[in-house]
């Protein structure tokens, strides 16, 4: 079953997994993943830790795309923008605003070992690869902004990264 709103069992900083924990654990994803579409609740991807397993494990099942990402990681980012409506299986009827990369290189354990995801399918093997790590969509939801400020170069960027906004959003 999915963990729903129990941010701390969704913490958890997951180790990487072993060989033979690897087909098990995608087994059970796919299966948590049928079923919670079958609720009418459809997902893209799932994290092992979402189904209470701390492992470096997950999978992305966009359209024809079929992922499983095993102790990945993420090399590159590129072109910062923001994505209107994140949601999270995790978290029922929750949609945010967040900025992700447009296009990332992966590093994975698996085939494909080395692959660059574009668009959606890298906002979700981020957003998979952020679960691993104990990052949540509530820590990257974008703040919404009250007054509107011209930002100065050396201004720390209104996107909530805490950096500069001519080394963030301002390049």
């Amino acid at each position: 079953m999915i963990i729903t709103n129990n941010e701390e069992a969704l913490r958890v900083k997951c180790t990487n997994a072993l060989p033979d924990e690897i087909s098990p654990i995608i087994d059970r994803l796919d299966k948590e993943l049928q079923y919670s579409a079958a609720l009418g609740r459809e997902g893209l991807g799932l994290a092992a830790v979402q189904i209470g397993i701390p492992k470096n494990v997950a999978i992305v099942r966009l359209e024809n795309y079929r992922f499983n990402l095993v102790n990945a990681k993420i090399r590159q980012g590129y072109d910062k923008a923001i994505f209107e409506s994140e949601g999270c299986l995790s978290f029922p009827g929750r949609y945010e605003r967040t900025m992700r990369f447009q296009e990332i290189i992966v590093d994975n354990e698996v085939e494909p070992y080395s692959f660059i995801a574009t668009g959606l399918l890298a906002v979700v093997c981020l957003h998979e690869i952020d679960h691993t790590d104990g990052i949540l969509l509530p820590d990257i939801a974008l703040k919404e902004i009250k007054t509107i400020k011209k930002l100065r170069p050396n201004d720390l960027c209104n996107c909530g990264s805490k950096i500069k906004f001519k080394k963030c959003c301002g390049k």
